[in-house]
Order: structure tokens, then C-alpha cells, then sequence
């Protein structure tokens, strides 16, 4: 699996519920468990680069990248939109599909708040790395896309029209 910022942001929430009985195999006498193998390559003691567990492995794809996924999606957008041919088949080709998007990753504290059906306050998307407010156009397009997409819930984010 490939994750964009994995070191950095992602790969937290996956090794934070990571369960131990995922793995868990019997061994061939019945009696005695044996684990899968994990397998973490650091860069400090807090972010790593990969992990793996058993055959599945996570990469971060930001560190083979040069630049952020935005400017890669920006600077692809300047050959055409007609290249994206999954995205406008799948998703359309309004200008809200090749926007960036926003998340309030800190106001999503729980499980119930992504079955909640509309957007928190634009104060909720406060990016605490960045320690800079959402700006209000932004939000205004965020509120757009959940329209556009007739997304029901935070967690509903497949496109009710595909």
C-alpha cells in the first residue's frame, strides 16, 4: 500500500490500531501461535519509511517524489485534463475533481464524527502544523465538493452519480 505522507502523518493511525492477532498463525502442531513478520525501516524514533507486515508493505510515496503531490497534479493538469482519463471517466471534469482538498484531521477525535452529515465549522480545519486558518474559499469549495459528490456523511466520499 502507498500512502502519501506515511513518515509524517499516516502512518500513525495504522500502527496505532494495529492488532497483534492480525497476524497470528497457527503453527503446524496446533498448540503454539507464530506471528507474521513485521519489518520497520526507521528514519528516527518516530517516523519510519516502511513497514511491513507479512507480505503487505507501506511506503510513503512522498520520499521518492521531488516535489509535493499537489505540484505533481498541478503540473500534470498543464498537459490537458483529457490525460486523466480514470479521473473524468469516474469522477467528471469539473473543477472541484482536480482541486486540493481539506480535512479536519484534528477535529476527527472519533468513530461517530465521520457519520455526522454535513462539514464541522471552518474553525475545525485549523491546520495545527502549519498554524495557519483554513481561508474561507476553501471551505466554501470543501462544502461544494460534499454537493457535488452528494456525499451523505464525512465517511461517504464515493460519488453518489458513478
Amino acid at each position: 500500500m502507498v500512502f502519501q505522507n506515511l513518515k509524517s502523518y499516516d502512518g500513525h493511525f495504522v500502527i496505532k490500531h494495529y492488532k497483534k492477532e492480525y497476524t497470528e498463525r497457527k503453527k503446524a502442531d496446533g498448540k503454539s501461535p507464530t506471528y507474521d513478520d513485521v519489518v520497520v525501516t526507521p528514519l528516527n524514533k518516530e517516523k519510519c519509511v516502511m513497514f511491513q507486515v507479512g507480505k503487505l508493505r507501506f511506503l510513503d510515496s512522498f520520499q521518492f517524489m521531488s516535489t509535493s503531490l499537489e505540484n505533481v497534479v498541478s503540473l500534470l493538469l498543464k498537459s490537458g485534463r483529457e490525460k486523466f482519463v480514470n479521473t473524468t471517466k469516474y469522477l467528471g471534469n469539473d473543477d472541484l475533481v482536480f482541486a486540493k482538498g481539506v480535512y479536519p484531521y484534528a477535529y476527527m477525535t472519533s468513530r461517530e464524527k465521520i457519520d455526522e452529515t454535513k462539514l464541522p465549522p471552518i474553525e475545525e480545519f485549523y491546520d495545527q502544523l502549519n498554524d495557519e486558518p483554513l481561508k474561507v474559499g476553501d471551505y466554501e469549495r470543501a462544502q461544494k465538493t460534499l454537493a457535488y459528490f452528494g456525499m451523505q456523511t464525512l465517511q461517504n466520499h464515493q460519488p453518489c452519480h458513478v
